[in-house]
């Protein structure tokens, strides 16, 4: 035997041990989607035997695929030659298996293949949902009052100068309401900060299911709450405000050391803008100020103002 013919058997002993011994699956697949080859780490993973699987389809194993949708694949597998995707295998036990598939166009002996070289990607996936939702997780830690679970302040103000910039693009209205627990310090004087925690607790669930969905409710600060509503007048952020001021009030929270009333009520500012540009500071002042005149005229109240004149 010559050095070359030493060389080539020793090469072909390497690859047939490489196979063997190769932890990814190896498996060749015919034009029609049968199972030609397949290596140990393909049994080991699906269960089945060689001998199963060379008298099965793809579609008997992937629940992705079906013989029309085999016959589509393999007309891009001829066309691109080689390229990567991901899909499913169930095992001859049910366990459903998420592979990442390398796709290798073949031609041999006047046949043609598609040679997969396929890893299970199951424990990746895993891992990588598992990321998706702590960031997730973080994210909303970092954007949500931890006392009230509404949106907090740094989420407020950036909320409201999208919506600005928004408002200044279309010039449809945009309302702000910013209210104040009545009497709030003499709330926790008079039933301690416990009770006084569970009040804006109340309240914050109270603005946000009379808001909706379509508002931003945040907790301003203390005991003040603001509400964002994108495209919404004057006269529907009135009629929410005075909405919310009245749930409030329904909630016939015990509150003997009030002014104002036997239970907690609030007070609520709402300033709106209509067509032109503004700044959400000059916003923020405009209800601050209408939220200070209810408190003036005796709390328990909803006073509005408009920032400009042509509020639809």
């Amino acid at each position: 035997m010559t050095g070359d013919a030493v060389g080539d058997a020793y090469r072909l002993m390497l690859t047939q041990v490489t196979v063997e011994k190769l932890a990814d699956m190896v498996i060749w697949l015919d034009e029609t989607g049968r199972y030609v080859f397949v290596n140990p780490a393909a049994t080991k993973l699906l269960g089945y035997t060689a001998e199963e699987l060379s008298r099965m389809h793809v579609w008997e194993v992937d629940p992705l695929f079906d013989e029309a949708r085999w016959r589509a694949h393999w007309d891009d597998v001829v066309e691109r030659k080689s390229f990567i995707f991901e899909t499913v295998n169930t095992s001859k036990s049910g366990l459903d298996i998420t592979i990442e598939v390398t796709v290798n166009f073949v031609e041999h002996e006047g046949r043609r293949f598609n040679c997969a070289i396929i890893r299970d990607v199951t424990e990746r996936r895993r891992l990588d949902r598992e990321l998706r939702d702590l960031n997730e997780t973080i994210y909303r830690m970092s954007i949500t009052d931890s006392l009230t679970g509404v949106a907090n302040r740094r989420h407020f103000d950036t909320v409201l100068g999208r919506e600005m910039e928004r408002h200044g693009r279309s010039g449809v209205p945009l309302s702000l309401i910013l209210l104040d627990v009545d009497a709030f310090k003499a709330l926790n004087d008079t039933y301690g900060h416990v009770v006084g925690d569970d009040a804006l607790r109340i309240i914050a669930t109270t603005l946000e299911r009379s808001m909706g969905q379509a508002c931003l409710t945040a907790r301003f600060g203390g005991e003040e709450f603001a509400c964002i509503l994108p495209v919404t007048n004057h006269a529907e952020a009135l009629a929410s405000a005075e909405g919310a001021r009245v749930a409030i009030a329904g909630l016939s929270v015990p509150h003997t050391g009030s002014p104002v009333a036997d239970h907690l009520t609030a007070s609520f500012g709402v300033a709106t803008t209509g067509a032109g540009g503004t700044r959400p500071i000059d916003l923020l002042r405009a209800v601050d100020k209408a939220l200070y005149r209810a408190k003036h005229l005796g709390r328990n109240r909803v006073v509005g103002t408009t920032v400009l004149a042509d509020v639809p």
